[in-house]
C-alpha cells in the first residue's frame, strides 16, 4: 500500500495541526464582515502566508471560497452555509441523543429526558421511563408542562428577562400542581437565581407527587441554551445522597456531551480546565 494511501491515525500530531488549522481558517473567515487580505489573514489566524494560500486555494477550488477579483482579497461563498443546513436537517436533537439518553436511563435506573421550550412551555422531545413507573401521568413524548414547576422549565426561565418571566405568569398562571407547587413570583424568582448560580435545576414533586427531577441545560454552537437533559424518579429512589454522589457528575457529563454534538465548545473548555467548569 502506498504512503498516501495509509490511513492518517488520530494520533498523528503533524495531520491534526494542519486540520485544526483549516477549521482556524473557516472560522475567522466566516466571522469577517468583509474579504479580507492575505496578509490580514495570516496575521488574524498566526497561520504563514504560504500556508494560509493553500489552503484558500483548496477553499476556492471546491467552491467555499473566492478571491475577489479587483482588490485581491478573500472570502467564503454561501457553499459553507450548506454544510450546517445539511446537518441541521438530517441531525436533530432527537437523533443525536438517542443512544445516550436509553444508556442514561439504564446506568442511573431513572427515566431521562429531552426537553425544548415552545410557547413558554416545556415539550418533550424524547423520554425513557423508569420501569416501573409507567403510569399514565408520566407519558410525556410530545406533551407540555409548565415551565415554573419543572427542573428543565426552570433552566429556561433562567435566560428570561424579569418582563418576560411577568409576561409568562400573566399568560400561564402559577397553578397549583402539588402542594410543593411554586405559586408566586417572590419565590420564584429566588429559585431562578439559585438555578443561576449552581448550574442545574431541581423539581421536588413541585409537578407531579411523588416525584423528583434534575436537570442541565443544553447549549448549540452558538453558545445559547437549546434544550435540556433531565432525569426523573420516585422520591424514594431519588434520595439527596444519591442525586448528589451519583446522578449530578454523570448527568453533568452528559449534557456536555450532547452540547458538544450540537456545536458547542463548553466539553473542550472542560477539559482544558482539569475538568472543573462552571455552566
Amino acid at each position: 500500500m502506498a504512503d498516501d494511501e495509509k490511513e492518517i491515525s488520530v494520533n498523528d500530531k503533524p495531520s491534526n495541526q494542519l486540520v485544526l488549522k483549516l477549521f482556524q481558517l473557516i472560522s475567522f473567515l466566516a466571522k469577517s464582515k468583509a474579504p479580507l487580505r492575505l496578509q490580514e489573514i495570516a496575521a488574524g489566524t498566526k497561520i504563514p502566508q504560504p500556508t494560509v494560500l493553500r489552503y484558500l486555494n483548496a477553499l476556492i477550488q471546491e467552491g467555499f471560497a473566492y478571491q475577489d477579483e479587483f482588490l485581491g482579497r478573500y472570502a467564503l461563498t454561501w457553499r459553507i452555509c450548506s454544510i450546517g443546513v445539511n446537518v441541521r436537517n438530517h441531525l436533530t436533537i432527537r437523533t443525536l441523543t438517542g443512544e445516550l439518553i436509553n444508556d442514561l436511563s439504564s446506568q442511573l435506573g431513572l427515566g431521562c429526558s429531552i426537553v425544548v421550550e415552545h410557547d413558554m412551555e416545556c415539550v418533550y422531545l424524547d423520554c425513557v421511563y423508569e420501569p416501573d413507573m409507567m403510569g399514565p401521568t408520566l407519558q410525556r413524548i410530545g406533551k407540555q408542562s409548565p415551565l415554573y414547576s419543572t427542573s428543565s422549565g426552570k433552566l429556561f426561565l433562567s435566560q428570561y428577562s424579569e418582563a418576560e418571566i411577568d409576561q409568562m405568569i400573566e399568560k400561564k398562571k402559577l397553578r397549583e400542581l402539588t402542594p410543593n407547587t411554586i405559586r408566586t413570583k417572590e419565590r420564584l424568582m429566588e429559585e431562578i437565581e439559585k438555578v443561576k448560580k449552581c448550574g442545574f435545576a431541581m423539581d421536588n414533586e413541585e409537578c407531579e407527587r411523588n416525584l423528583r427531577c434534575i436537570a442541565y441545560p443544553i447549549y448549540d454552537y452558538s453558545e445559547k441554551l437549546v434544550a435540556a437533559i433531565s432525569c426523573f424518579g420516585s422520591v424514594e429512589r431519588m434520595t439527596d445522597p444519591y442525586v448528589e454522589e451519583v446522578i449530578k457528575p454523570v448527568l453533568y457529563r452528559a449534557s456536555l456531551e450532547v452540547s458538544f454534538r450540537m456545536g458547542s465548545n463548553r466539553k473542550n473548555r472542560v477539559k482544558e480546565n482539569g475538568g472543573l467548569f462552571e455552566i
